[in-house]
């Protein structure tokens, strides 16, 4: 075996191995995944260098420069990196000296021909895996698939549900010892299976790839509608650059011609000019010339002469005559001086509209329904999507829970007191919000088995709708909203305004509620500072309101009968129209809704974007 790595082409040193199989120095291995990352705004993974497998990122998608270490030693290739030497080890510790043939890679030790014999003869070793050095390349698979605890690293036999945890002996005993429950291995799998839970799981990352198949389709023909818009802006642009020059230059040499014309009918009228004042000047000197010579001249004739001079000098100075002056104007060059003025065009425009992954516009969207659940025609205000995809309504008027699959009634869970809402806690938890006897009731339900477990609280006032984070648990109770941790205990109360019976928290941890007194909707920080409001004339009663993927918020108007579609920061996307609408809930990562109602029955709806035939 070659232990070079494929990357540097020198020893390994500190070998990783990726899932492929393929083993690549720490430091190559680590350069190359940065490199490759560092053009990708949110990375999840990269390409083997060797083989272009995709290798999934082992942590957070935002720190790939700790994805290296992250990834398992070859402690195979490693030791014989460190031995560097072509001798068996066996024969070595009796100082003497053979030449290596084989490798143990469960002794991590070079073995001669005859010490390998001896190795697979032995009852020890006898199941060690030996592998001859010239083959070790094609052979060895550094991958073996083990699952661990991540407390102790020992192998894992359990998984606490409530922590979906996997856990060794250890670990059981001590961490998840007070947890509800804990299940061996091997049921938990046979459990995902049988549940439909892995099935599920697969059709959401079926539906997200399509997604992102899309998205990326989206972003290749946004790339092309780039350079297409680009080439147009530069063609017109040129275009209108070459009009502009052939309508300038027609300007230019018709003003040229127009000078050209004008200087010459100006300095012909100057040369005729000329020509009379030169014809003049002649006359002139010759009549100087004949007055001045009397003495060679008879009296007859010089008294003839003088006549005749005396009237054409009459004549002449009686013509009037003007002297011309000639000077040519033009604003050509301050008009053609105003192009030049505009000495920048106005810069490019580029219009960015962020819209997550999978989301749809919600101003020209259609709400489409997809089922009528059956039975549910009392009077529904709560419910919501289990894991599964399964539909858990609040019946107040039989104070039943309704338990759908696929569309059908199941069951039907009885309660003590009236029903108002509920809320699915991961794994297989359900909290339902109970009223009886003046008093409100958290009541904690384990769907699997039904088990009913103790409340998780009791309130001295009536409790309504419920909001679920990864911290806390957030109810409704019309004037405040109670904040409790997972385990029940109260960590605080906010102040809202009156007949406050809807609850909702989005992925920013804002708090979302909504008034029946006021008609109002409140977005507020966990302080219970406000942040936002909404109001308009047409919602009436919103008894309900929920957050849906892209962080939206949808309104239930009960008595102004629609949903207000909302932005995350309480701005009116859209209205629609729904009959006497009395809660709301989304299935997760998702545009479908349960649509409970006190008139008629409860619906399921789906939100598709416009254009898609309902």
């Amino acid at each position: 075996m070659k232990n070079v790595c494929p990357i540097c082409f020198e020893s390994f040193k500190t070998p990783r191995y990726l899932p492929c199989s393929h083993t690549f120095c720490h430091n190559c291995l680590s350069s190359y995944i940065l490199s490759t990352c560092k053009s990708k705004e949110n990375p999840v993974g990269f390409p083997c260098p060797f083989c272009k497998h995709f290798v999934p990122g082992p942590s957070s998608p935002r720190k790939p420069e700790k994805w290296t270490e992250l990834f398992p030693i070859d402690k195979v290739v490693q030791s014989m990196c460190e031995k560097n030497d072509r001798f068996c080890d066996a024969c070595a510790r009796v100082n003497e000296v053979e030449v290596a043939t084989d490798w143990c890679e469960s002794c991590l030790e070079s073995l001669c021909v005859v010490c390998a014999k001896s190795h697979k003869r032995n009852a020890v070793s006898q199941y060690h895996k030996v592998t001859p050095i010239k083959d070790f390349s094609k052979t060895h698979l550094p991958i073996e698939r083990g699952v661990f605890c991540k407390d102790h690293c020992l192998p894992a036999k359990y998984m606490c549900v409530d922590h979906e945890e996997l856990c060794c002996t250890e670990c059981v005993c001590t961490n998840h010892r007070k947890c509800n429950r804990v299940e061996e291995i091997e049921k938990a799998a046979e459990h995902l299976i049988q549940s439909g839970t892995l099935q599920n799981l697969t059709q959401a990352i079926l539906q997200l790839k399509d997604i992102l198949l899309k998205a990326k389709s989206d972003g290749e023909a946004t790339m092309k509608y780039i350079d297409q818009s680009s080439d147009k802006i530069l063609k017109e642009s040129s275009d209108v650059r070459d009009k502009l020059v052939r309508h300038i230059h027609a300007l230019v040499e018709t003003h040229q011609d127009m000078l050209t014309q004008k200087a010459e009918e100006e300095k012909e009228r100057l040369a005729k000019f000329v020509d009379t004042v030169i014809d003049m000047e002649l006359l002139m000197a010759q009549h100087s010339q004949t007055l001045t010579a009397t003495g060679k001249t008879l009296p007859s004739v010089l008294v003839q002469d003088y006549f005749n001079i005396k009237n054409q000098f009459k004549q002449i100075t009686g013509m009037g005559l003007y002297k011309p002056c000639v000077k040519l104007h033009s604003n050509a060059s301050k008009q053609l001086s105003t192009i030049l003025d505009t000495l920048r065009l106005e810069d490019v425009r580029v219009e960015t509209k962020l819209i997550p992954i999978g989301c749809i516009d919600l101003t020209c969207a259609n709400m489409k329904m997809v089922c009528e659940l059956p039975e549910s025609s009392g009077y529904v205000s709560g419910g919501c999507f289990l894991d599964n995809g399964d539909i858990v309504l609040a019946d107040r008027n039989s104070k039943h829970c309704l338990y759908y699959r696929n569309k059908n009634l199941l069951r039907k869970i009885s309660l003590r007191g009236t029903p108002q809402d509920m809320i699915f806690r991961k794994p297989s938890e359900l909290l339902i919000s109970t009223n009886a006897n003046s008093k409100g009731y958290i009541e904690h339900y384990d769907l699997d088995e039904l088990q009913k477990f103790p409340n998780v609280q009791e309130n001295q006032t009536f409790v309504y709708h419920l909001a679920i984070s990864s911290e806390f648990i957030y109810v409704a109770c019309s004037t405040f909203i109670l904040k409790l941790d997972h385990k029940g205990n109260t960590v605080g109360k906010i102040t809202v305004d009156s007949l406050t019976y809807s609850v909702a928290v989005n992925k920013q941890q804002e708090i979302i509620s909504s008034s029946c007194s006021t008609d109002n909707v409140t977005v507020m920080n966990q302080a219970g500072l406000r942040m936002y409001s909404y109001s308009h004339e047409n919602l009436k009663y919103p008894f309900s309101l929920h957050v849906n993927i892209s962080g939206n918020i949808f309104v239930a108007g009960e008595t102004s009968n629609n949903i207000h579609v909302l932005t995350p920061s309480a701005e009116l996307l859209k209205i629609f129209e729904v009959a006497s609408p009395r809660c709301i809930r989304f299935k997760e990562n998702s545009y479908i809704c349960i649509v409970g109602s006190n008139k008629g029955t409860s619906k399921v709806y789906e939100f598709l974007p416009n254009g898609l035939e309902l």
